[in-house]
């Protein structure tokens, strides 16, 4: 799969605050597919931050309700996504 995307676009942005919100749906019911949505994370951040402004910082919102989502899988996204990520959550879990 290529990861040519082009033009980056996060679901929110603040130009004060020089940051941007990602909200992502993936079924994270197992840690294969829990592994899948945190390089899929990791690379739409690492990409986006070459669009910011020097200093941006980015959060990534997992809308994952519904889901039966295993033991450990939240903590393992996380403790992948941090750094570079400033601020994760899942939206099970209420506000951050």
């Amino acid at each position: 799969m290529g990861m040519e995307w082009g033009a980056a676009t996060a679901e929110f942005a603040s130009e004060e605050k020089n940051q941007a919100t990602h909200i992502l749906v993936h079924d994270l019911t197992s840690a294969d597919k829990a592994e899948r949505s945190m390089r899929f994370a990791l690379a739409r951040v690492r990409w986006f931050s070459a669009k910011m402004p020097p200093g941006g910082t980015q959060e990534v919102w997992f809308d994952d309700r519904g889901q039966t989502v295993p033991a450990g899988v939240r903590e393992t996204i996380r403790k992948a996504l941090t750094p570079p990520v400033a601020g994760i959550m899942f939206f099970s879990e209420g506000e951050a």
